[in-house]
């Protein structure tokens, strides 16, 4: 059995003031440090059957927090309820593969 994947491993520092995951990025603005999600999620199709789905972008700030690693958190978390709550009708972050 296989442990989870520690934080340094899934999160990377791109300078003194930002942090960057698959799942978003957490910066320092306004001094404190905050949590950037971007989603998408999937409109219901409205047009003929067969059209192409189109998927309506959402942003979110989560925040201010202390430290950077409780925006991680905060920012993790945040994705897990919106993938339990919208599975595969959700990309989270740079998920661009699936919108083919």
């Amino acid at each position: 059995m296989s442990k989870n994947a520690g934080r340094k491993k899934r999160w990377a520092q791109k300078d003194a003031k930002t942090y960057t995951s698959d799942l978003g990025k957490v910066a320092y603005q306004q001094d404190a440090w905050y949590a950037l999600l971007d989603w998408k999620t999937l409109e219901p199709s409205q047009g003929p059957p067969g059209e192409a789905p189109t998927w309506l972008p959402h942003k979110q700030r989560l925040g201010p927090f202390r430290r950077p690693r409780d925006a991680m958190v905060a920012l993790e978390r945040e994705a897990t309820v919106l993938q339990n709550r919208h599975g595969k009708d959700l990309l989270i972050g740079d998920q661009l593969w699936a919108q083919t």
